[in-house]
């Protein structure tokens, strides 16, 4: 299962000159752009559901130019030619995933993926016309043959749960454990006995029923992303949310994508290349840190987790830096009087115990002084606003 919710894709800025697309804007991919940094020499996997006419895409033009495609292979149709497909059964899905990792439109000037210099390992693994537990068996096959080519970070924008044409295969939500299904499992293997960064969409089952995130988002190795609005950055109501039986946060950080989580986490993987770049010797789990490290929370939660993280801050982090919260916390016993600088129209509340999501509440005004109250058995509420937060640890 793919995880988006539009077949197009429409995320770069008026043109003036070089633009970035709003999620690298987001996530300070400036930052990374002017260290000089595009991801050369790091080997990084895609495992999708096709790239049609990948070829054909300006925005990848560049990356075929200059021979930077090392793999491709089609466990579905193992004779079929490369990039081909049909465009009714999704099969362009795996391209505007790359291209949100490596793709920079030239006539345009805009980038969109900031890992323009890495090497990549194609696989088409599920098929947009069924889903059946084969396509699982396809994935941990490409993702063990990617991590015998040497490759150390994979792009997962895909998910299982619900939805098999034989529904006996279906999940039940209460197998999102990080442990019952064979690609969850398979993701922490060979993210262990590899040293692989595996980065997982959340999956957009936020506003359904199933609500949670699918298979293998709930693998603890995963760096498992969701998707935020771009101006307020609390989660798209599609974004799927982390379990709250786990004794872990899912998703771990999140980014923009008004189309699903498929087009937010290859952003990161773009961004996962470049700080690998910078540092080769870095493992997965390492470098998951590192990024997580950077997200915008100062505590994570189970809608967002870490929040949108930050490439400037990540590659102070990856210096040795310690990351300093500046009145990033405050206590209050049942009320809190949030002071903003200027009016604010939309503000996020997230009431929690621990890191888990009692209830989201959203504050429309436009005033600059706003009451907080606590909620029936929060021990803290992160306080969303324009880019900026604030934690309030409520006192007995």
């Amino acid at each position: 299962m793919r995880w988006l919710k539009l077949a197009f894709l429409f995320l770069y800025l008026p043109l003036s000159g070089q633009q970035l697309g709003f999620a690298l804007e987001q996530i300070n991919g400036q930052a990374i752009i002017d260290a000089g940094l595009t991801g050369k020499g790091v080997k990084v996997g895609i495992i999708d559901g096709g790239f049609l006419k990948a070829d054909d895409s300006e925005s990848l033009k560049a990356l075929f130019e200059n021979g930077q495609i090392a793999g491709y292979k089609d466990y579905l149709d193992p004779e079929a030619k490369p990039y081909s497909g049909t465009a009714g059964f999704d099969d362009n899905h795996g391209t505007e995933v790359w291209e949100l990792i490596a793709g920079y439109n030239e006539e345009r000037d805009v980038q969109y993926g900031l890992a323009t210099g890495a090497t990549f390992y194609l696989a088409r693994t599920d098929h947009g016309g069924y889903e059946r537990r084969q396509e699982e068996e396809f994935a941990i096959e490409a993702m063990g043959w990617m991590a015998e080519e040497g490759v150390k970070i994979i792009n997962l924008s895909l998910g299982y749960n619900y939805g098999f044409n034989d529904k006996r295969e279906n999940y039940r939500p209460e197998q999102m454990d990080g442990k019952s299904t064979i690609l969850t499992q398979a993701v922490d293997r060979i993210s262990e006995e590899y040293g692989i960064l595996i980065i997982v969409a959340a999956g957009n089952d936020g506003d359904h029923k199933w609500q949670i995130v699918g298979s293998p988002g709930d693998a603890k190795s995963a760096l498992t992303v969701g998707a935020t609005k771009f101006k307020v950055w609390d989660e798209m109501k599609y974004s799927s949310k982390g379990p709250g039986w786990l004794d872990y946060v899912k998703p771990e950080i999140s980014c923009y994508s008004s189309l699903g989580t498929s087009f937010s986490a290859p952003v990161i993987t773009g961004l996962a290349a470049c700080l690998l770049e910078k540092y080769p010797s870095l493992t997965g789990e390492e470098l998951k840190n590192v990024i997580i490290q950077s997200g915008s929370l100062m505590y994570p939660n189970n809608y967002i987790g870490h929040g949108v993280p930050n490439g400037e801050i990540a590659m102070l982090a990856l210096e040795g830096n310690e990351i300093l919260w500046e009145d990033a916390e405050q206590n209050a016993r049942n009320t809190f009087r949030l002071e903003l600088d200027k009016p604010s129209i939309y503000i996020t509340v997230y009431h929690k115990d621990n890191w888990k999501v009692i209830k989201k509440e959203t504050i429309r005004t436009d005033k600059t002084k706003i009451k907080i109250k606590r909620r029936e058995d929060a021990t803290s509420s992160t306080v969303i606003w324009e880019g900026e937060s604030l934690e309030v640890v409520w006192e007995n």
